[in-house]
């Protein structure tokens, strides 16, 4: 399968998702993540906005890596020069808007205070497929990957998904950015 074909695939079956099934599934991924040494290390993590996309819940860890006193950066789109800068995220109540893509940004990230990429110590990373190479399928624009290019390969950079997103093998190219590590249910 081409990497269009396994886009519209993974949709579909992300919808296809209760809201309980999605919630039960998201509450164990979120769990595993939250013990892992990585982010009970970081200082400063790189998370997503899940919110509409059908992907593992983020909401929780967000909030979690806030209460614990974390710099948390979240991705805004910057689309005339194709690239993700990081936005800090001072509190939940900063609020979010839908970008050009659909995906939730910080609501004052255009006046937030820039999160520095040497900064971040964790990287999460959203997808809509995943392999046991550690692999990502994104959403086909190649933002995460231009963007991942950018941090240090000693950050450890992770995928969230469910057991249904784990392939064996997806199609890559040269500019696509394997990840340290993949946490499904």
């Amino acid at each position: 399968m081409n990497k269009e074909d396994l886009r519209k695939s993974m949709r579909k079956k992300l919808n296809k998702q209760t809201v309980s099934e999605r919630r039960t599934k998201s509450r164990l991924i979120q769990k595993k993540l939250l013990r892992q040494e990585e982010f009970l290390s970081s200082k400063c993590v790189m998370l997503y906005v899940s919110r509409g996309t059908g992907e593992v819940n983020t909401g929780p860890i967000i909030k979690k890596a806030l209460s614990m006193g974390k710099k948390v950066a979240l991705p805004v789109t910057v689309v005339r020069e194709r690239k993700i800068k990081p936005a800090r995220l001072l509190s939940l109540r900063q609020g979010f808007i839908k970008s050009q893509y659909g995906i939730y940004e910080p609501k004052e990230s255009r006046r937030a205070r820039p999160v520095r990429i040497k900064d971040i110590d964790l990287v999460v990373v959203p997808g809509l497929a995943f392999d046991k190479n550690k692999n990502r399928l994104g959403r086909g624009q190649g933002y995460y990957d231009r963007f991942l290019k950018r941090i240090s390969s000693a950050v450890p950079k992770i995928g969230l998904g469910f057991n249904f997103q784990l392939l064996k093998n997806l199609p890559t190219t040269a500019d696509d950015v394997p990840l340290t590590g993949i946490i499904t249910n």
